[in-house]
Order: structure tokens, then C-alpha cells, then sequence
């Protein structure tokens, strides 16, 4: 956080396009060293155009190993497609204001 108490663009981790089978390699080495700076912890989802069960289980990981930390995620942004499948999934408290930990 800035100076003044607001997130920046350097505090997000920002995923676009496909996050699925295809991608998840990749995306996982960034987000790995996404976990090795220190808080807060913003998730910007509003790029993404696809999102599949492998996409998924990345950010259901990234979330479960921030908030093993005592630390929590919270999400900037989701775009129409991460919104749809959250909500089919009912996985929007998985994600809410208190970052998904319980």
C-alpha cells in the first residue's frame, strides 16, 4: 500500500487471458513469486477470458497458501467470465472481504 493507504498497481497480482490447463504452468511461477513479497495480497482477475477446473485450483491454492500464512487475498477485480463461473460455483465467499479464510 501507498502512503496514503490505497493499493497500487505494484501491490496486484494481475492475471489475464486464458487461465486454464494450457496456462497454468506458466501462470504458477508467477504467482509463486507473487508469494514471496510481502502483504497485502490483491488479486486482479478482470483480464481473464477463460477459466477452467485447473485455473481454478490455482487460485483456490494461491488463496489457501496466503491464508495459511495468516494473510489474506483480496480481489480487485474479476471480469464476466471469472464472475459466471464463481457464481455457478458458488465461490464468491471463497474470495469475499475477508480474502476466503476462515
Amino acid at each position: 500500500m501507498n502512503a496514503a493507504g490505497k493499493d497500487t498497481l505494484s501491490d496486484r497480482l494481475i492475471l489475464a487471458g486464458e487461465l486454464t490447463i494450457y496456462t497454468v504452468s506458466e501462470t504458477f511461477k508467477r504467482v509463486q513469486d507473487y508469494l514471496n513479497r510481502p502483504p497485502p495480497y490483491i488479486l486482479d482477475l478482470s483480464g481473464i477470458t477463460e477459466l477452467d477446473g485447473a485455473g481454478l485450483q490455482l487460485l483456490l491454492w494461491l488463496r489457501d497458501m496466503i491464508c495459511a500464512r495468516g494473510d489474506s487475498l483480496r480481489l480487485a477485480g474479476q471480469s464476466p467470465t471469472v464472475s459466471e463461473i464463481f457464481a455457478l460455483l458458488q465461490l464468491g465467499s471463497s474470495f469475499g472481504d475477508s480474502g476466503g479464510c476462515a
